[in-house]
């Protein structure tokens, strides 16, 4: 399921070095490379070292940092982060990949061939499986696994708890074609987005929501996967998840040896990376950049990233609930300082993001919130005293004997992150607002997710593909695990989900654009930056870095062509 992935850089600067290509870049007058973010296709930069496999040596061992191993496993399930994303990418079934543009090729090992026709007004696609797939455990994979996906993921059993149901709930019937070995989806009608579905599936282990919700709770079950690699060993206290080639795999044989994570605080990260301990690391800040450029033998990879940092309001928290009180406080934070603590240093600038749907780059993308939102911190003022919240002796506001004292959880020890959220608690106490700052290491992002323990938070989405619109329900429809803030009533889902169902694409950016606009009326979500993304690796590893939408999660493409080149 190509969806949004939640992201663990809670409210920590997800950009890094300056933004340009291997050779491109103009300099300031310190010789610091300098950049701007994409705002059309042709500036869209990707850096990842591709290669065939015949230019791949066989063996070798890889080494990479993950911030956390979540409890939950299961990739589908909504309680999953990004790492649960990345964990399972290497050793579940993945029946397609992007392109760094996007564009999806289906993976030959799982899928011998795939039509798409028109029946009676409705798209309907017919998928014939590979004869040798089957899961590790010996089941074979079949047109069933389509079935049980469908019905975990199209939101008519609530008891399942999904990450999304963009795409499956569009579907009228999942069949059995000529054989087991052939599955017919049928949609409700017209589908656009037909090839951004089924690209990871359900094992038949988890084909009832009690298993889906918790069998992949701290077990990775290897034994329910397929693919190229499996786990070879799993240590969630101790901190590592290491991976071996599959030896019950049909397909094209890994490169690597093994492959480990092993969790790590993030600012640990570069230093580790300097000290051989790790092969690759994403580079998020000036200080780790200054780590990281002097190190021999390393390669830093540059291009434009995919993912949305945000502040989150919790509509539900009591000081909250009016969105007059929302809208105050996001009319009190400068995001242009806020993007300055971000790139300072790094010699990049953007435009400030103003949509969830899509990215400046993309075809319909309009500044949705910059329409809403100005910033003015006396108009923020104006705003809280008519909402009732009156300025007491100390400066804080109060109504009702309660103060607007408000909550804000950090995720990881990074400078950055600390220095946004010290600027940001200033900006509040400037309008009346007190904010309590509460540090908590990167590990417990999916906690406080998952809990709402948090008046405002800070996070990000990592786009799987580009198909924005397709994925508009999850961040706005009322009953989406990512629609964090609550704010969006149920009243919109009708209007929200008939996006996708739209025939044209430029039908749904219109649409699309107008929910985006009216969704951001209940003032829950605000984003505040995207930045560039950059991986420092050592010289030599091929298919991985800097490569937009090729892969998923935060990771390159078919993980049998990550390995070293051939020297």
């Amino acid at each position: 399921m190509r969806r949004i992935a939640l992201s663990g850089l809670a409210f920590a600067a997800a950009a890094s070095l300056a933004l340009c290509g291997c050779s491109g870049g103009n300099t300031d007058n310190s010789g610091q490379k300098t950049s701007k973010g994409a705002t059309s296709e042709s500036e869209v930069l990707t850096s990842y070292n591709p290669q065939p496999a015949s230019n791949l040596q066989q063996g070798g061992k890889m080494t990479l940092p993950i911030v956390e191993i979540p409890d939950q496993l299961n990739p589908l399930n909504g309680n999953g982060s990004v790492y649960t994303s990345k964990i399972a990418w290497f050793y579940q079934p993945q029946l397609s990949f992007n392109d760094p543009k996007g564009n999806i090729t289906y993976n030959k090992d799982y899928l011998t061939d795939v039509k798409q026709t028109t029946v009676g007004g409705k798209t309907q696609v017919t998928y014939d499986i590979n004869p040798k797939a089957k899961w590790n455990d010996g089941q074979d994979m079949d047109w069933t696994m389509f079935r049980d996906t469908w019905n975990a993921l199209n939101g008519k059993d609530k008891d399942y708890v999904v990450g999304s149901t963009d795409g499956y709930s569009s579907i009228a019937s999942v069949k059995q074609g000529k054989d087991a070995k052939q599955a017919i989806v049928t949609f409700d009608g017209p589908f656009v987005y037909w090839k951004s579905i089924f690209s990871q599936v359900v094992n038949p282990h988890i084909a009832k929501s009690g298993a889906f919700n918790s069998a992949y709770v701290s077990k990775p079950h290897p034994e329910w996967g397929a693919g190229p690699y499996t786990i070879s060993k799993f240590d969630a206290k101790g901190g590592t998840v290491s991976y071996k080639p599959n030896p019950k795999w049909w397909g094209d044989k890994a490169h690597l040896d093994e492959f480990t994570f092993v969790q790590m605080e993030e600012s640990a990260s570069a230093n580790a990376f300097k000290n051989g301990q790790i092969d690759a690391t994403e580079v998020k800040d000036a200080e780790q950049l200054n780590q990281v450029k002097s190190v021999t033998g390393a390669d830093l990879r540059r291009g434009t990233t995919t993912s949305n940092n945000l502040l989150v309001f919790n509509s539900t928290s009591p000081q909250l609930k009016d969105p007059a009180v929302r809208k105050a406080l996001m009319e009190g934070i400068d995001r242009s300082q806020l993007a300055k603590i971000t790139f300072q240093g790094l010699g990049y600038t953007e435009p400030l993001p103003g949509s969830f749907n899509l990215y400046p780059f993309q075809k319909g993308y309009q500044d949705n919130f910059g329409k809403l939102v100005k910033f003015s911190g006396a108009q923020a003022k104006k705003d809280l005293d008519a909402a009732g919240w009156k300025a007491g002796s100390d400066g804080v506001r109060a109504k009702g004997g309660q103060k607007l004292e408000l909550t804000f959880p950090t995720i990881g020890d990074r400078s950055t992150t600390k220095a946004r959220a010290t600027a940001l608690a200033q900006m509040m106490k400037d309008i009346g607002v007190k904010l309590d700052v509460k540090a908590h290491p990167s590990a417990d992002f999916n906690k406080v997710f998952t809990q709402r323990s948090f008046d405002i938070f800070g996070m990000g989405f990592t786009s799987s593909d580009p198909n924005g619109m397709l994925y508009i329900c999850q961040m706005y429809c009322s009953d989406s695990t990512l629609n964090v803030s609550r704010s969006v009533p149920k009243s919109m889902d009708a209007q929200t989900k008939a996006v996708t169902n739209l025939p044209t694409l430029d039908q749904q950016l219109a649409a699309g654009n107008a929910v985006e606009l009216k969704a951001m009326e209940t003032y829950g979500i605000m984003p505040t930056h995207n930045g560039p993304t950059i991986w420092a690796v050592k010289k030599g590893l091929a298919n991985y870095g800097a490569a937009q939408f090729y892969g998923n999660y935060g990771v390159i493409g078919r993980p049998e062509l990550i390995g070293w080149q051939k020297k």
